[in-house]
């Protein structure tokens, strides 16, 4: 692109010096040289992107997580990770939650199938790690309260994972991680005590929250 543009820059110039006593040589010079250095520094950054890594595309993300979910063995899904270096070289990572009652060797086998179809429809190289969730029970109702406080009075886009209870004889220890959005202004302090705060005005309860936040990288 550069050799035609200095090519066709310098025929236009001296076509029109043969009809005109101007002379452009200079202007024409600074404006070619002003051009090659836009399309190297585009070069440059075009290829340096790959090879450091970019993020990746919403719509790329999107896809994963339909894909993934639209299978019924699977309950949830955090901590997804998109390397991308380039065609040919997408990686991606993802933590799929399961059923901890459900027959290992089944679920195992609808993981390994999810990671084939992501790979051959996203032409990309997939793992999944299962991580089994209780389902039907007193962890998975406080998990939704916890959710559905969250979307009422932080965000909508705060996602609860890794959830699990740990009851003791004075206490239960709720242990579970939450993901806040890249845009997010709540400082962790503030998301923390929000959520303990509602633990502690449940009632006929004593339960300590052991909170971790982690940060989208999109």
């Amino acid at each position: 692109r550069s050799d035609v543009v200095s090519t066709s820059a310098v025929f236009l110039v001296t076509l029109f010096s043969s009809f005109s006593n101007l002379n452009l040589d200079g202007y024409c010079g600074l404006a070619v040289a002003l051009f090659i250095l836009y399309t190297g520094f585009s070069a440059a950054r075009d290829t340096i992107g790959p090879l450091l890594g970019q993020p990746p595309k919403e719509e790329f993300v999107n896809e994963i997580k339909s894909i993934v979910m639209s299978h019924p063995e699977v309950k949830g899904i955090h901590d997804l990770v998109v390397h991308d270096y380039g065609p040919g070289r997408v990686m991606v990572s993802l933590h799929a939650e399961v059923d901890e009652h459900a027959d290992f060797c089944k679920t195992h086998d609808v993981i390994d199938n999810i990671e084939r179809y992501i790979a051959e429809k996203m032409g990309c190289s997939a793992v999944i790690h299962m991580d089994p969730v209780s389902v039907g029970d007193e962890e998975t109702e406080l998990k939704r309260q916890l959710t559905e406080f969250t979307h009422k009075t932080l965000s909508r886009e705060m996602t609860l994972h890794d959830f699990r209870l740990v009851k003791g004889r004075t206490h239960t220890n709720v242990i579970f991680d939450i993901v806040v959005p890249y845009d997010s202004k709540l400082s962790d302090t503030e998301i923390k005590k929000s959520l303990r705060d509602y633990l502690s005005s449940l009632q006929n309860t004593r339960y300590f929250a052991i909170i971790t936040v982690d940060r989208s990288y999109v």
